[in-house]
């Protein structure tokens, strides 16, 4: 069977393929859960149905593992060009949260550009993304400036800039680290043999390493990126598998309505709320 023709499947089915146990609303996954974890877990769901998949940072300006060389300009044409392949998929890592970047618009700058026959430049029009939202209080779609998405990945501890919330402007944590900045914006994409090969993926490094076990209900400690050895960090660039299911589908692995009815605690990378 090809992986097209996979069916998809519900955030349950893929609590239980990584390993959890209902009921699953009363598990805390924001002590254990990093841009690590979610890149992990999707090689093991790729694993667990046998198809070929990889994942890697597309865009993250400061901190560990961050895109040297990368340009926010470069970024959105990356993105942009993504979001309108069916074999590619994003997740934004925000203030306390991870959210699904869906679309984008490009907005005329000028209005007598609007019914303008001809492209426009990326200079002459302004850029929105939309995003999926999963949490139930907030819109099931956001839509944002490209500009502000790049403000928020560029600040550094302590200060950030909530997305969710840029009518409190730029805050401040109350911690002790400066310099980093743990948002960034992660790709998965599905892979066919063809196209699975060293040559196709011409940034990032590649992270070979054994299964590791699954995780039971209760795991306590942090896999954050400020928890996670030198040693891993070396292998986050890029996330090979052996493969990847999607198709317009996936980008549905479950309904609006489940998601955002479902009880499940949100993710925290810092003290705050949802």
């Amino acid at each position: 069977m090809g992986a097209g023709n996979l069916p998809a499947i519900t955030q349950e089915e893929a609590l239980h393929i990584l390993g959890f146990q209902p009921p699953f609303e009363d598990i805390r996954f924001g002590p254990f859960t990093g841009n690590t974890t979610l890149m992990r877990w999707f090689r093991q769901i790729n694993d667990h149905f046998h198809v070929k998949g990889c994942s890697y940072v597309l865009y993250k300006p400061h901190g560990k593992n961050k895109t040297a060389g990368e340009t926010a300009s470069g970024a959105l044409s990356k993105l942009t060009h993504g979001l309108k392949d069916e074999s590619l998929a994003y997740i934004y890592h925000c203030q306390n949260h991870y959210f699904c970047p869906i679309g984008f618009e490009a907005t005329p700058v000028k209005a007598n550009k609007a019914y303008s026959r001809g492209p426009l430049t990326p200079q002459e029009v302004e850029y929105w993304i939309l995003i999926g939202e999963s949490s139930r209080k907030h819109p099931a779609i956001h839509c944002k400036k490209w500009a502000d998405i790049v403000t928020d990945l560029n600040t550094q501890n302590p200060e950030y800039l909530d997305i969710r919330h840029l009518e409190r402007g730029l805050q401040y944590r109350k911690t002790k680290k400066v310099g980093g900045n743990l948002h960034c914006i992660i790709a998965f994409q599905r892979l066919s043999w063809q196209r699975f090969g060293l040559w196709n993926f011409p940034f990032g490094t590649i992270r070979q390493e054994s299964q590791p076990p699954t995780h039971a209900q209760g795991i306590a400690k942090s896999e954050s990126e400020d928890n996670i050895s030198k040693k891993q960090h070396g292998r986050l660039g890029r996330s090979f598998s052996t493969g990847f299911h999607q198709d317009s589908t996936w980008k549905k692995m479950s309904s609006i309505h489940e998601r955002r009815n479902s009880g499940y605690h949100g993710y925290r990378d810092y003290e705050g709320n949802d």
